[in-house]
């Protein structure tokens, strides 16, 4: 369904208001950043970052991103101490300045990288795509490929990788393919670790996504009694939720960080 901003403020708010504590947790690229040519021009928007900062110091609300990205990656780009970091599409955890990386993902880049070396010897046949390698795994963005050559990419892909599918976990992204570890860690369990980080107290989550790697974590926030809340013309069906662009997540947050430093504050 295609929510008003004000509906979900109205739960957020009342939430807040009656006690539980709020997790709001983001996809970077296409959810707090429009999909841009190339990841490295996904710049967080100064406005933004503020808002961000704004919630995280907002007692008893906790703001996350999690992220394809690699974790490193990631924490450069949005540039916040305080908040809490999945990189890796949940592999990679950083929180309260913690590191924290299941033990099977650290033996994964042995199986990886001739992988990622043959699938790149390949990408010459496809101009506009580019691999990006991560600490446990890599994707093969297509965002620059003529959409007639997309169906080829994709077939010869699957057929790299059809031998190895035991062994790996592959997502799609925003115009790309995630190849990670067939390690049981994911956007999902991520949020959910976020969340129990915050200790046993009531609370209300959210989770914002805008592509097929963000479903695990749409679906737990919906497990969870929280807001589901995708992005974008095409979020997964696993959305319960949806605003219509990265923009209007941004002012539904300016709206949430003003109304909730004025409860902050109010007799």
């Amino acid at each position: 369904m295609l929510s008003t901003s004000q509906d979900i403020l109205e739960k957020l708010r009342a939430a807040h208001r009656q006690g539980p504590r709020l997790v709001l947790v983001f996809d970077y690229d296409g959810t707090l950043t429009p999909l841009v040519a190339h990841p490295r021009l996904a710049v967080l928007d100064p406005a933004l970052r503020e808002v961000l900062a704004r919630l995280a110091a907002t007692p008893r609300v906790t703001v996350g991103v999690v992220s394809g990205r690699g974790l490193d990656d990631l924490i450069g780009m949005i540039g916040l101490p305080g908040l809490s970091y999945g990189g890796s599409t949940g592999l990679e955890l950083e929180l309260a300045g913690q590191r924290l990386v299941p033990a099977g993902a650290l033996a994964s880049r042995v199986r990886l990288n001739p992988l990622d070396a043959a699938i790149e010897a390949r990408l010459t046949a496809y101009p506009g795509t580019w691999i990006e390698r991560k600490p446990f795994g890599f994707t093969v963005h297509y965002r620059q490929l003529a959409s007639d050559r997309i169906e080829a990419l994709q077939a010869e892909i699957t057929a790299l990788l059809a031998p190895h599918a035991a062994d790996l976990h592959v997502l799609d992204g925003p115009l790309a393919i995630e190849v990670l570890p067939a390690i049981e860690h994911d956007k999902g369990t991520a949020l959910r670790t976020i969340v129990a980080q915050g200790g046993p107290e009531p609370a209300l989550v959210l989770y914002a996504g805008d592509a097929a790697n963000d479903a695990p974590a749409l679906t737990t926030a919906h497990a969870l009694g929280g807001i589901a809340l995708g992005i974008g013309p095409e979020p997964p069906a696993e959305a319960v939720e949806r605003l219509p662009d990265p923009a209007a997540l941004t002012a539904l947050l300016a709206t949430l960080a003003e109304t909730l430093s004025e409860i902050a504050i109010a007799p």
